[in-house]
């Protein structure tokens, strides 16, 4: 394997030995017992993310080791999902505006679900047995909204290349995200590539590689974001 990209899967598998890991988890915890007034919210979504990036990890880590078959493509795809994460453990770190953004654009998610099922509904002309249960599962969502302090869900999420480029790595991240995504799905070069045991030798040390950088992006921004909020609010900050 390449030096570089041996690199960053040693500085990735680091956080686990180093003990920065189990710290980072016992912030989260400590944090969930006890958000404090009106922080439940931000609770938990630095504990999702964190439950998120580790689980990512896991998986890409396992899939490089164990072999699986179509593993090139999986790691790819666990890759790719750990630069998306990546994104927005940084977003979400950098302001707290933005991490309330991604708290109620999880709502704004399921009511596109909703809708989709919806529109598929009325264009395939189901019955009221099907179309009903939508209709209140979207006014039970958006009461549960309200409660939690969502005025709204109108609007679009917010896409995960504009969180890139608001947090500088715009094109950084469109560059992986086509590179990732030309072997996550069946492209027409996946389709019509010929076997080759070195190429794809070297294709999963780079994928591998590369979900470990996005790992450990992830993983800097949310320990700065918990350890520091911890240290400022310990007795003897």
């Amino acid at each position: 394997m390449h030096t570089e990209l041996s690199r960053l899967i040693d500085i990735a598998a680091s956080i686990a030995t180093s003990g920065r890991w189990a710290a980072v988890n016992a912030e989260v915890e400590r944090l969930a017992a006890n958000p404090g007034e009106g922080n439940a919210w931000y609770a938990e979504v630095l504990g999702s993310l964190c439950f998120q990036v580790f689980s990512e990890y896991l998986l890409l880590k396992a899939a490089y080791e164990e072999k699986p078959e179509g593993d090139c493509s999986l790691l790819a795809w666990r890759a790719r999902n750990l630069l998306e994460l990546s994104v927005w453990s940084i977003y979400s770190a950098n302001d707290r505006h933005n991490a309330r953004r991604l708290y109620e654009d999880a709502g704004r998610d399921v009511l596109g679900v909703v809708d989709a099922f919806i529109k598929w509904g009325t264009a395939s002309a189901q019955g009221a047995d099907w179309l009903g249960p939508l209709e209140q599962a979207k006014d039970d969502l958006t009461r549960r909204a309200t409660l939690n302090g969502i005025d709204s869900l109108d609007g679009s999420y917010k896409k995960v290349s504009n969180a890139a480029k608001e947090c500088g790595i715009g094109s950084q991240f469109s560059l992986s995200f086509k590179m990732l995504s030309k072997f996550t799905h069946p492209t027409a070069m996946r389709i019509l590539a010929g076997a080759d045991e070195a190429k794809n030798a070297l294709l999963r040390d780079l994928f591998f590689s590369n979900g470990c950088l996005y790992f450990v992006g992830a993983f800097e921004a949310l320990e700065r974001q918990l350890i520091d909020r911890e240290q400022k609010h310990s007795p003897s900050a």
